[in-house]
């Protein structure tokens, strides 16, 4: 144990900052856009779309599909922008996770308290918010609670709706006809990104955010990115800040970072699943036959699961769908139709110990 002055633990840290190799700790924030991007061909349609209905008044719908760390939300952000700093159009961004009813979605862009307003109310206050030209983007469109706001935007508003989702078959799944005919959106797919896109990402990131890097140890950590985790560029993103930091650039290092990079990313997502959700996780990777899995869960003696009904236990499967943890697949078992889970999760081994951190 050694006594020291605040004033020594003040300067002996501030010593540490100095010979750090970060040099811009914002680069390495997953939420943080950006001023440049990788432009996408198929964003350049996007931008296309938008300038014609600036400049014309022309309204076209967008549906933009990608998996997670596609760059979605990055590229319809820094679109909207663009399209107010030279058109004058406002933007409003809706994360459906958060704000999935009707009634909440036109509180948030009109910004009323909704508490006590009727849903015809609140569409009012919407309308009077929304005068002229606006750009309306709902991202994770798949976890929305209704159709009304969407029907309404497109039928009864001058407002572009731009919607981003993970689910390419989300909008053909739509029930609701009347919406699908009043939307009638450009459908935009963003593939995941190939060894060399990440790189020029990861790259650019690292010119940034670091004093030196490694460019060999970039090109092997881009390829591994896509290789292994979907191209996924939050989880590189976090990987290069953990080889930055500890300004070790080899192979075995470069490693060592992806899987402590992807347990954080992962592992944020897992964390905030309830016990009876990361039960049945557990149990779809043990049985990926929904109706099977089920019936090895239900009789368990936790209590999170315990006599759990199929519409709860089914309610949690689409859960885990909407988070991006597993994929639901019908198919066909002997003369009847099922349901399997395919699990999308790089490392299944996180969910075990989770489990049983929870369970402990």
């Amino acid at each position: 144990m050694e006594f020291k002055s605040v004033d020594k633990i003040f300067s002996e840290m501030d010593k540490k900052k100095e010979i750090s190799n970060i040099k811009n700790k914002l680069m390495f924030d997953i939420d943080y856009k950006p001023d440049k991007i990788l432009i996408r061909n198929e964003l350049k349609k996007v931008i296309d779309d938008f300038i014609d209905y600036a400049k014309l008044g022309i309204k076209q719908n967008i549906i933009i599909y990608g998996s997670r760390g596609s760059g979605k939300t990055l590229s319809a952000f820094l679109t909207a922008k663009g399209l107010n700093d030279n058109y004058s159009i406002p933007f409003y961004y809706v994360n459906a996770r958060e704000i999935p009813t009707d009634i909440k979605i036109y509180g948030y862009v009109s910004g009323v308290k909704i508490r006590g307003l009727s849903l015809d109310e609140a569409r009012e206050k919407f309308d009077k918010k929304l005068k002229g030209k606006a750009l309306i983007i709902i991202d994770e469109a798949d976890f929305l609670k209704g159709s009304d706001a969407l029907y309404h935007i497109t039928r009864y508003t001058g407002a572009n709706l731009m919607l981003l989702t993970q689910k390419p078959l989300w909008y053909r799944n739509m029930e609701d006809e009347s919406v699908k005919s009043s939307m009638q959106p450009d459908q935009v797919y963003f593939r995941d990104y190939n060894a060399d896109e990440m790189r020029e990402i990861l790259l650019m990131r690292a010119s940034e955010g670091l004093k030196h890097y490694d460019n060999g140890i970039i090109s092997m950590l881009a390829a591994n990115i896509v290789l292994n985790y979907k191209s996924d560029t939050r989880i590189g993103i976090k990987a290069l800040e953990i080889l930055g930091m500890a300004d070790k650039w080899n192979e075995e290092y470069m490693k060592s970072a992806i899987t402590r990079a992807y347990m954080e990313i992962e592992g944020e997502t897992l964390n905030n699943l309830s016990d009876r959700d990361l039960i049945i996780l557990s149990a779809l990777m043990n049985e990926l036959d929904t109706s099977k899995a089920y019936n090895l869960i239900r009789n368990m003696e936790d209590f999170s699961v315990k006599n759990i009904s199929k519409s709860t236990f089914f309610s949690s499967v689409n859960n885990l769908q909407n988070l991006g943890l597993i994929n639901l697949i019908r198919k066909k078992a002997n003369r009847f139709y099922t349901m399997e889970a395919q699990i999308l999760l790089s490392d299944e081994s996180i969910v075990t110990e989770k489990l049983k951190s929870r369970l402990l």
